[in-house]
Order: C-alpha cells, then structure tokens, then sequence
C-alpha cells in the first residue's frame, strides 16, 4: 500500500488584478486582462467503495470484493484520502486481479501527481518492463497511463492511471495475471480508464 506523503504546494497570491473591474493595472490603458480558468476544488467524496459504480466492477472486475483501507479518512480538514481495493477472494478459485485506488484531495495534489507519474514509470524498472505509457487528453488537467510487465519468473502485469484534477489526485491500479487471466495490455487499460472515470465523476 502505498504510503501518503506530505507534498506541499503553496497556495498563490494575489496576481494584481482589480477584481472588482477585472482590469490589470500594468495593462496599457487599463486593457482587461484574460483570466485563466479556475480549477475545480472538491470538497465531497463518496464512501470508498462507492468511487467506482457497481456496474463497471462488475464489468471489469467480475467476481472481486472492495475492501476499504485504514488509510480512508472522511474528517481531517485539509485532506481526504480514500484507499480502497477491490480483490477476488482467496480461495474462490477465481482468476487473480485486484484493483486499487489511491486518493488524495488537498492542497498537495499537483506534487502528489508528479510523484505518482514519476514512480509509476522509474520505480520497479529492475523487476518491470514498462510496455507502453501515454498521456490522457479528457481525464481533468493532468492524467497518464502506464503499463508494464513483471519480468521472469513473475507473471503479474498493471495497467496504471494517474490523474490530476484541479485539488484531487489518484491512481488506479489494475493487475492481472499475464498466464491465466485471459486479459491483455489494451483490456487491462481500458478497465483502469474506465474506473478512472468512475472515480473523477464521483467527486463534487
């Protein structure tokens, strides 16, 4: 389980506009000056087991059970985490996948986001083959997906999503077995997208 690390960004000042006339005070002749557009600060997130719809777990997850974590945390005032997986139960003969998210809403979301893109691409590069990694262009400001395989002996394979939407950031963690599971590279990030959106669309 990945630990939550204390990342944090100074919030910005005052940019010298008048907000009352919109208008800059260095700009020649008082010329209004553009605004950039303001990002989204959540302030509500659902129970963890209810970031990602029943329907798509069913989907992409068949046959797992959600598990929250100890790391879930619903009143702190400057953050809110939710950590939960959804695994197939041991023993239930069922095929190897679990499915995890890691969430983070607070000040130190964009830090949170470069770090997570950094360790999902560098970290376990002496135990995994990175077989594809991308950007996403319609998941908030910022998402990445990357995709790598346990070298041998190891047969476990994750399609990772990390994501960055204005003071929210999480990962979406899918693993599978390469042998057995009868999944690949483009299913398996294909399902960690769609959980991401699940996850993004739950927050308000």
């Amino acid at each position: 389980m990945a630990a939550i690390v204390g990342v944090i960004i100074a919030a910005s000042g005052d940019d010298g506009k008048n907000t009352a006339s919109g208008k800059s005070p260095g700009a020649p002749g008082g010329a209004a000056k553009p605004s950039a557009p303001t990002e989204k600060a959540f302030t509500k997130v659902p129970e963890a087991c209810k970031l990602i719809k029943a329907s798509t777990i069913a989907r992409i997850a068949p046959g797992t059970e959600c598990k929250p974590s100890q790391f879930d945390n619903a009143t702190m005032a400057a953050m809110i985490t939710r950590m939960p997986s959804w695994r197939t139960p041991f023993g239930s003969g069922g095929k190897m996948l679990d499915l995890g998210v890691n969430l983070m809403v607070g000040p130190s979301a964009k830090g949170m986001y470069d770090m997570h893109k950094s360790s999902a691409l560098n970290a376990l590069k002496k135990v995994r083959t990175t077989t594809g990694s991308r950007s996403l262009s319609d998941l908030g400001e910022e998402a990445y997906v990357v995709h790598a395989v346990d070298k041998d002996p190891m047969s476990l394979a994750e399609a990772q999503v990390i994501v960055r939407a204005g003071n929210a950031e999480f990962t979406v963690g899918y693993t599978y077995h390469t042998s057995d599971s009868g999944k690949n590279q483009q299913q398996a990030e294909d399902a960690a997208i769609a959980a991401a959106r699940d996850v993004l669309g739950s927050l308000s």
